[in-house]
């Protein structure tokens, strides 16, 4: 067949193409954006959507499948009414679309929760395109939605589909104002609630999971909500985005919520954790994960966080990764090899997304989105090809460790299907491609991916760079001859115009050019200009790269058929790598500070403890920490501003998350109860957004957590009710501390009023008062404050009074403020606010608080 029939026949097919319905969905929105189709394999078609496949030529020359619905539409009308009827249920944002082009992180997530008796019930599940991974869970929430709050903030998802309910109750409001608020980047698309079809989305998914990589059982099968929100997410993913997945190609993971350490997303900003708002500056320390990460790779960084925001709470897994820990402590050398090998190495969680889906250029793509998705998919081939060869070194260091971890998985380093992976891929890809990269601009190897894949792979390929070199070659030859004629003229190449030429000269506007120069742009110390001949060269080699690049797509694509079989030890490979990223981070962190391994038992008693941020900035004092069940597990802490009260509160919680998630601890020793809940109620900002003043707020999140909290729960508390007068403010802290001793959490109460020490007397197993001394004032300034915590009340002297004094306030003013302060505080001591014969309660201010939250959202 000759070029013209070729390209008649490839036009004929486009346009029949263009008439038929890409989907038979009525549940669905369709995409408005132009994205990259993704097809399975004609082996892998899907029988749900009753799909034929057929094989057309491209204009390009490529050789590609479009997929057809088998249902053939009778009228045109029909089809134009559908898709006004998709387009009721909201189009895909455009941002959020373009996030889905290769070599963009993203994630999809469907939420499907109940209603009436199964109101809290909540399905969720969340597609990392990127990794090629589908997360599922199913949890009961509380009216304010904390786990859901947590788990859409570890995903950071860029759309969000959720049941299309029609009747706007405040309940509904209320959610889709909290899915804004917590992510706030997302694109919230609702959909018709008969698309979270659980049966449909048990069927999918026996189809699409990978079952040697995935811990599916018999039960997740029976989560209603779950499998609904499945079927709704693959179908949506399919019809509004072009994706299609591959028979057995995803990684599927069940996260059983009960394991995990749930920390609220206000305590990692509170904690400092991580930071939310901000993007970090590299090498400014501003978080625990600043501190701690040290990864080279993606995935090594992303296990890390969510150890770090989601630790573990059960004690043989923490043990597990202290024991690889503090082996990689112990052995600094096997460290730092492994270090030196990861940081090699490209996102080979992105590189198996190139098998699980295929990008293929399609009609709706232009020339230039087409070439850009071609070379990504070349240059993750070549990437595969270096990762294979960094893996074998990998095995041989860790085979120097006789720890249980590194044994067994250094054999999924040397499984023989690697070495199959490697086989094929070596064939396909040049041995010379890394090379040619390393030689940078050069008139033939500027674009080392239209060489990446050997020769005599394809004859039409072989043919098609020779074209191209060809081409390159009479460029080369015109610009010497234009030399000749226009001294000191040199030819350039950019992305955007193409080869071109440029001048170097003191005067630009001093020179002139022959006639036939044209687009001439004069700067500074260079003119650039071109020829028509030159624009012509540029359009023939813009043709011939687009035909060596298609022809290259077709070599991959078959490469990618062959190695599909043997994606498991991919995935494996790829979980160990982020593993080993993570624990080396860690490790590296607890060796360059003086740390120590944590133990776990029924008490927390931290010796000599340190703040792991303030750790790496400055020297810090340490402080002891004991809470126990039986002897003080509620601590009040007392002192004056400045004193360090917020600080040691945060440096507790911080260190209990370090230990959970596996990580030695700055202290002299440490031991920790495992945790099953973490909260802080700290700051007392207003809430514009919310319009809640910052009493509100205390009273919100404190109402969260008296819901949530139980004996497993680690809760600190500083300045509780100061937003309100002395009175109330005492008042509603002696309800919520009684309700939280009712409950058996583990709390660190930080206050400013003096009369909660009271609580000791009435409650002398549970409560235990402490305090950190006050600034020594010194003539006209103050000395620097001990930061050294001690046991009993605090009867420091009246601090505000002396920073007073240093300003302009007349003499007098302090000095009677001073007698009447004094006065007041006599007072108090001899008749107590607090009946020590008999508990006060404040049942009907705990009723008010407990309920807030509920009444705030019904």
């Amino acid at each position: 067949m000759n070029t013209q029939t070729q390209q008649s026949s490839s036009k004929s097919l486009t346009n029949n193409c263009a008439q038929h319905p890409t989907t038979d969905s009525t549940c669905f929105p369709t995409s408005t954006i132009q994205t990259p189709t993704i097809f399975e394999s004609i082996n892998g078609a899907n029988d749900l959507d009753k799909l034929k496949i057929y094989k057309y030529k491209s204009v390009y020359g490529e050789t590609v499948k479009c997929q057809f619905v088998a249902k053939e539409v009778k009228e045109t009308t029909k089809n134009d009414k559908s898709q006004q009827e998709l387009s009721k249920y909201g189009n895909v944002n455009k941002s959020a679309s373009h996030s889905f082009l290769p070599g963009l992180g993203c994630a999809l997530v469907a939420l499907f929760e109940g209603k009436g008796s199964d109101r809290g019930q909540i399905g969720m599940v969340t597609f990392d395109l990127k990794s090629s991974e589908l997360v599922l869970c199913q949890f009961v929430d509380t009216s304010s939605y904390s786990l859901l709050k947590i788990r859409l903030s570890l995903c950071e998802p860029l759309e969000i589909i959720l049941p299309d309910d029609k009747e706007k109750t405040s309940s509904k409001v209320f959610i889709m104002d909290l899915l804004q608020d917590t992510c706030k980047r997302a694109n919230i698309v609702p959909i018709q609630r008969k698309c979270f079809n659980d049966a449909l989305g048990i069927e999918l998914l026996k189809k699409i999971f990978l079952e040697e990589c995935s811990n599916l059982d018999a039960s997740v099968y029976q989560r209603y909500f779950c499998m609904g929100a499945v079927a709704a997410l693959i179908k949506y993913a399919e019809n509004a985005h072009n994706i299609f997945c591959a028979q057995n190609s995803l990684k599927c993971t069940f996260v059983a919520m009960e394991d995990s350490c749930m920390i609220d997303v206000s305590s990692w900003k509170s904690l400092d954790l991580i930071q939310i708002d901000s993007k970090p500056k590299k090498g400014v320390i501003n978080s625990l994960f600043d501190v701690i990460n040290s990864c080279v790779t993606p995935g090594g960084t992303k296990t890390l966080r969510s150890y770090l925001l989601q630790p573990s709470a059960n004690c043989q897994t923490i043990n597990k990764r202290l024991d690889i820990v503090e082996e990689l402590v112990l052995n600094q050398s096997m460290c730092s090899k492994i270090r030196a090998v990861l940081s090699t190495l490209s996102d080979l969680q992105y590189m198996i997304s190139m098998f699980s889906y295929t990008n293929l250029s399609n009609n709706n793509l232009g020339k230039e989105d087409s070439k850009r998705i071609i070379r990504n998919k070349i240059g993750q081939a070549v990437s595969l090809k270096n990762m294979l060869d960094a893996v074998e070194k990998l095995g041989f260091i860790m085979s120097q460790s006789s720890l249980s971890f590194f044994v067994e998985n250094k054999m999924k380093l040397t499984d023989c299907r690697l070495s199959k992976i490697g086989e094929i891929v070596n064939k396909v890809i040049s041995t010379e491609v890394n090379s040619r990269k390393r030689k940078g601009y050069a008139p033939i190897a500027r674009d080392y991916a239209l060489f990446a894949v050997a020769e005599k792979q394809n004859v039409l390929l072989d043919m098609a760079r020779r074209v191209y070199q060809e081409l390159v070659e009479r460029v080369m030859e015109y610009a010497g001859h234009e030399r000749e004629e226009i001294s000191g003229a040199q030819i350039n190449y950019s992305q955007s115009r193409g080869y071109h030429f440029s001048l170097h000269t003191k005067d630009p506007y001093s020179v002139k050019l022959p006639n036939y120069c044209i687009q001439i742009v004069q700067n500074k110390a260079s003119i650039t200009f071109t020829t028509r001949d030159l624009i012509k060269y540029n359009d023939r080699l813009i043709q011939s790269e687009c035909e060596v690049l298609q022809m290259s797509n077709l070599v991959l694509e078959q490469m990618i058929m062959n190695i599909r079989v043997y994606l498991p030890s991919l995935y494996q490979c790829a979980e160990l790598i982020s593993l080993l990223d993570c624990y080396t981070s860690i490790a590296y962190y607890s060796n360059k500070t003086k740390t120590v391994r944590p133990k776990f038992s029924n008490h927390i008693k931290i010796i000599d403890g340190r703040h792991p941020i303030l750790d790496c900035r400055s020297d810090v004092v340490p402080n002891n920490t004991f809470l126990s069940q039986k002897d003080g597990r509620f601590i009040i802490i007392a002192g004056p501003n400045m004193s360090g009260k917020s600080t040691y509160m945060r440096q507790v919680c911080l260190l209990q998350i370090m230990a959970q998630m596996g990580c030695l601890v700055p202290a002299e020793s440490a031991t920790f109860i495992p945790m099953t809940h973490i909260f802080s109620r700290v700051g007392h900002n207003d809430d514009l957004v919310r319009n809640l003043s910052g009493f509100s707020v205390e009273m919100s999140e404190m109402a969260t957590i008296l819901q949530n909290a139980n004996q497993s729960s680690l809760i600190i508390i500083d300045e509780l009710a100061r937003s309100t007068s002395t009175e109330e403010g005492i008042g509603i802290s002696y309800a919520i501390c009684e309700r939280i001793l009712a409950i058996g959490a583990f709390t660190l109460f930080a206050t400013h009023f003096l009369d909660m020490a009271q609580l000791e007397i009435c409650y002398p197993e549970i409560v235990r008062n402490y305090h950190f001394s006050s600034m020594k004032f010194n003539g006209n300034d103050y000395d620097t404050t001990p930061h050294k915590l001690f046991k009993g009340p605090y009867q420091g002297p009246l601090y505000g009074l002396d920073l007073a004094s240093m300003t302009t306030f007349p003499e007098k003013i302090i000095k009677d403020a001073e007698r009447l302060a004094e006065r007041l505080r006599t007072a108090k001591r001899e008749s107590s606010f607090l009946d020590t014969t008999s508990k006060i309660e404040f049942n009907n201010t705990f009723e008010t608080i407990e309920n807030f939250e509920t009444n705030r959202t019904i």
